[in-house]
């Protein structure tokens, strides 16, 4: 399943740059893929993180170890699973 970490960001770049080794790191450690940071097509968010992982609760590991910023003012998490049509 792929992860989308939509989210805000009230800092520098340096400081999300700073945030995504962590994640690296975090992704490293755990079963989670870091597919990597994208803008947005949608005016509300300033970012979109992308992750592919087997599970929630894998995701849920990883996310544990890097703490939400302040710099992060909102941020929604979206899972989308693969539908099979036929």
């Amino acid at each position: 399943m792929r992860i989308l970490l939509y989210f805000d960001w009230s800092a520098t770049r340096k400081e999300l740059k700073e945030w995504e080794d962590k994640i690296k790191v975090a992704c490293d450690e755990t079963k989670v893929t870091y597919m990597g940071l994208h803008g947005s097509m949608n005016e509300k968010w300033n970012y979109v993180g992308m992750f592919e992982t087997d599970s929630f609760d894998e995701f849920q590991v990883m996310a544990r170890k890097v703490p939400r910023p302040k710099y992060m003012t909102h941020h929604i998490t979206e899972i989308l699973m693969q539908i099979n049509l036929g």
